[in-house]
């Protein structure tokens, strides 16, 4: 008799290891959509940043001078923006003194 408690024990023992496990798979499913989309986001967070850093300036620039700045590195000398240029492409191209340039900035992708 004694033997077959020890059995029963040791299954428990085998059973709660076994749902502890599986448990801690589902947690770690479930948590990585959750991750990834989170750093969609972030990701999406950043580039309207930049995009809105970049416009600013040159609305900034059109307020003070009546023109649009013709080029980026004319913001960067004359309004302070500072460009990520290690993560982001960006886009400007002047259409003329007294319209609104075309602004886009574009996320490098990651080569592997």
């Amino acid at each position: 008799m004694p033997k077959r408690v020890f059995t029963k024990r040791k299954i428990s023992e085998k059973l709660k290891v076994f749902i502890f496990v599986l448990l801690a798979v589902a947690i770690l499913v479930a948590i990585f959509p959750i991750a990834e989309r989170v750093t969609r986001k972030s990701e999406a967070h950043r580039l309207k940043i930049a995009t809105d850093a970049v416009v600013r300036s040159t609305v900034q620039c059109y307020a003070l001078e009546s023109r649009y700045p013709p080029t980026l590195e004319y913001l960067q000398d004359n309004y302070g923006l500072t460009l990520n240029e290690d993560k982001f492409i960006y886009h400007y191209a002047p259409i003329g003194v007294n319209m609104m340039p075309q602004i886009k900035v574009f996320e490098k992708t990651k080569q592997k």
